[in-house]
């Protein structure tokens, strides 16, 4: 659990082609990264396992992310998917969802 927040929205801004930062502010990308961790923690409660809060944080880039090092993957696609669905002319769905398809399966395979 060393990753930050920081490095998995810079990874994403590779597969969405946007490394200049133009298409996506940081923090829209930390917004959709907070969302995603949201959903982390209802497909796999298990991965938070010791922390007792009911409720998440909000976090920053600033941040590491609370899952291990194995699930930021899952967590860069679900990034990409949601700035994929925001992005209407230049995404296509299919590969937006082939994302969301890769977060979903990806937790519940590991």
């Amino acid at each position: 659990m060393s990753t930050l927040f920081s490095k998995v929205v810079s990874d994403a801004r590779i597969d969405l082609n946007d490394e200049t930062s133009v298409r996506f502010t940081d923090a829209q990308m930390i917004s959709y990264a907070n969302d995603g961790v949201r959903e982390i923690k209802k497909v796999r409660p298990d991965l938070f396992f010791g922390s007792y809060s009911t409720s998440l944080s909000t976090y920053t880039s600033t941040d590491n992310i609370p899952v291990d090092d194995m699930y930021v993957q899952f967590l860069k696609d679900y990034i990409v998917f949601r700035c994929g669905m925001r992005e209407d002319e230049t995404n296509s769905v299919q590969r937006t969802t082939a994302f969301y398809a890769r977060f979903k399966n990806g937790l519940q395979a590991a």
